[in-house]
């Protein structure tokens, strides 16, 4: 059976198409100790003040700043360590010897290092001038009122989100659930990495790929398979992983009579919300909206790794509420090619002084993947400019 593809839209009206069709996956509850790299549902907000009481900042001694007007030296009343609750009052002319991050007597108002004091027997001797009343007192509530967002939704759970969901007690969080989706390859010519492939077979690399980058994505990959060049098999598995959130099929949806994953997507979801973008590589790729949300990407290697991170990635991004925009970079060099379409280009980059400068590093064709390696992403230069000199801006996307 021969597909046809659609009229040619631009990566920009694709990119709009996409993302306009961002699903609404939901929340879940996970404990503190398992939600490093998942997205906040909602705020974390202050249980209580921060600080929550009149907080010492430094080893040291603290007292009544009028006691230091009338005694040239402090007796000591009692030691006062972090975690202790507040001491009993202070009797003139009396200090306590106070650690950092115990709270301040309630009595007291002034902090002295003990690099700015001497110890005489029971007594401390301040230094002149060393004493400044507040300094090294961390207000209560100075950093934020009970109530106050500390950390807003949306954000990505790291090292210091985690400490700050335990300093107000969240040990559960609610987290945006991660997109669950199935991946198919297909082809007959393709085997399983762990064969010996005969002349005629190629190993599978695209399972590979697409397993790591949806991983590194935030991705829940719920099932892979490979399909055989078969239109019954391809519908039927499919099918069976319609409960997904999104289903992403690599190869047969060119125009070969091989190719059968538009017809089996069409039978089960209609038409496609568009099939063919005026782009090298990634010519084929389709994309029906709806739940799931379906992405046929083209089958080989360099066309898989460029449509991916052009539109899939940004599409699971934003389903997760993150953002995942491209940079502007500057060629390195003119660089000339066939403008009929826009260009997906591998490149190499470095800073130099505020500028991302972007080497070519042009692949042989869309099957050369291997070159990628020296890449660190790649350009999309667009149609209708045959040449481009060294210095012109583009947008650049990275590879996960």
């Amino acid at each position: 059976m021969v597909t046809f593809m659609n009229s040619l839209i631009t990566p920009q009206a694709a990119e709009e198409i996409t993302l306009s069709a961002i699903p609404d996956l939901g929340e879940e509850d996970v404990p503190l100790e398992n939600a490093g790299g998942r997205v906040l549902a909602r705020p974390l907000v202050a249980d209580r003040p921060l600080p929550p009481y009149d907080r010492v900042m430094m080893d040291g001694i603290c007292c009544k700043e009028r006691d230091l007007e009338e005694h040239p030296t402090l007796a000591i009343v009692g030691e006062h360590p972090a975690g202790a609750p507040a001491p009993q009052a202070t009797p003139p002319g009396h200090c306590w010897e106070v650690m950092t991050g115990a709270c301040l007597p309630p009595d007291c108002d002034t902090v002295i290092p003990y690099e700015q004091v001497t110890r005489q027997d029971h007594h401390f001797a301040i230094e002149a001038g060393s004493a400044i009343r507040g300094r090294f007192i961390h207000r209560r509530a100075s950093d934020y009122e009970a109530g106050a967002i500390l950390v807003p939704s949306d954000t990505v759970i790291d090292s210091r989100v985690a400490a700050v969901a335990a300093t107000v007690g969240a040990t559960r969080l609610q987290v945006v659930k991660r997109p669950r989706v199935s991946l198919f390859t297909t082809g007959d010519e393709v085997v399983d990495p762990k064969s010996t492939p005969a002349d005629h077979e190629i190993r599978q690399s695209n399972a590979a790929a697409l397993h790591a980058a949806l991983f590194e994505a935030g991705a829940e990959l719920v099932h892979y398979q490979h399909l055989p060049d078969d239109p019954l098999a391809t519908f039927t598995a499919v099918e069976r992983q319609r409960h997904c959130d999104l289903l992403i099929l690599c190869g047969g949806i060119s125009k070969g009579k091989y190719d059968f994953v538009r017809p089996a997507m069409e039978k089960m979801f209609g038409p496609p919300s568009f099939h063919g973008v005026a782009q090298r590589p990634g010519k084929p790729l389709a994309f029906w909206e709806g739940i799931p949300s379906v992405f046929a990407l083209p089958g080989n290697p360099m066309s898989v790794q460029i449509t991916f991170h052009r539109y899939v990635l940004p599409f699971l991004k934003a389903a997760l509420r993150q953002s995942h925009s491209s940079q502007i970079v500057s060629l390195s060099s003119k660089f000339t090619f066939d403008s009929s379409f826009s260009y997906s280009l591998p490149v190499k980059t470095r800073q130099e002084d505020a500028c991302i400068v972007a080497e070519p590093i042009p692949p042989a064709n869309s099957g050369d993947f291997a070159s990628a390696i020296e890449s660190d992403g790649f350009i999309e230069l667009p149609a209708g400019r045959g040449s481009f000199p060294k210095g012109a801006l583009t947008r650049y996307w990275s590879w996960l």
